[in-house]
């Protein structure tokens, strides 16, 4: 008899043994599934910013698009204009700094 019990404990002990066995595989398929959903949202992620890159550099994409727009801007004629806006500043500043010192008594 006691040749059967000490059978059952050693099955028993087997059987617990295969249960923590069975917790840590399952604790570790948790694990996996986690890190494939984390795998997959960057992948989606990933694939997004290529399509946005892709967006970017075509041949008719953005920066094409850009680029032409700014071919089509009047650089000289905004340079001219720019440069004559500074001079008239500059030119309404000394008045109104020679008024001012005249009318302070500076002259």
């Amino acid at each position: 008899m006691d040749e059967i019990v000490c059978r059952d404990d050693v099955l028993l002990e087997k059987i617990e043994e295969q249960s923590i066995r069975i917790k840590n595989i399952e604790q570790t398929m948790a694990a996996i599934a986690v890190q494939d959903e984390k795998l997959a949202s960057l992948q989606f992620q990933q694939s997004k910013l290529w399509d946005k890159y892709d967006n970017l550099v075509a041949p008719d994409g953005i920066i094409a698009r850009v680029n032409s727009f700014q071919a089509a801007c009047p650089k000289e004629n905004i340079k001219t204009t720019v440069a004559r806006q500074w001079t008239a500043i500059g030119l309404l500043a000394t008045i109104v700094c020679g008024t001012l010192m005249k009318a302070l008594g500076m002259f």
